[in-house]
């Protein structure tokens, strides 16, 4: 009986319906906020020339088919869009040769909603630093 009164009220799009029937509506579905912001980036160099990125990012509880979107700038040039993946770690196999610093922008993105970009820099040198600031990781490798 109760799917029947159910039923009503969707196909007359009547909210009335379960007032005048005495049991409580549906719950309403809520909205589940935007995705996170990654943080806590590792990069590792590997002897081809290819840059490991790994990340983590805290997204909402119930936010399933977060995909993170990946930007590159080589040496302060534009940033152009490199791969979308949907785990927290990905293989830059596309690094140019003699590269100067890189800096990677990755934003998690799960349908029309988008999280805040995060960003850091990936200097090429001898010496290993680890500096965090308010645009993300610097790292020498």
């Amino acid at each position: 009986m109760i799917d029947t009164i159910k039923n009503f009220a969707q196909t007359t799009d009547d909210p009335n319906v379960y007032v005048l029937a005495q049991i409580p509506p549906p719950a309403q579905g809520g909205t589940v906020p935007p995705p996170g912001t990654p943080f806590d980036f590792r990069v590792g160099l590997r002897q081809d020339g290819s840059v490991e990125l790994a990340w983590k990012c805290n997204n909402p509880a119930g936010a399933g088919g977060t995909v993170y979107e990946i930007l590159r700038s080589d040496a302060g040039g534009p940033m152009t869009y490199v791969e979308s993946v949907g785990v927290k770690k990905f293989l830059d196999e596309t690094v140019p040769a003699n590269s100067g610093p890189l800096t990677y922008q990755i934003t998690a993105v799960r349908s029309t909603l988008r999280g805040s970009p995060a960003q850091f820099t990936v200097l090429f040198g001898t010496s290993a630093t680890v500096q965090e600031g308010e645009g993300g990781l610097s790292l020498a490798a």
